[in-house]
């Protein structure tokens, strides 16, 4: 079994899984959301190899269309066109 005196004392157990806990749930959905606009980012651009890059940072296609803004064109009475 591992002890929990091995990490030091409760608070620092529990400062460990707070900031593991911070690392799961906050950075790493970032991290995928910057990876994804950087793909929509070299898309645009003819000198990057977009195709490369999305395999290289591991980006699905839906994340990147989740980033495109969508223009919806509406009338002057409110119906969309």
């Amino acid at each position: 079994m591992i002890d929990v005196g091995w990490l030091g004392s409760p608070v620092d157990v529990a400062t460990f899984v707070v900031v593991l806990a911070m690392l799961v749930f906050r950075l790493r959905p970032r991290v995928e959301t910057v990876a994804a606009a950087v793909v929509a980012l070299a898309e645009c651009r003819d000198d990057v190899d977009d195709d490369r890059l999305r395999d290289d940072l591991d980006v699905d296609d839906r994340a990147v269309d989740a980033l495109r803004p969508r223009i919806v064109y509406r009338d002057k009475e409110g119906r969309d066109a």
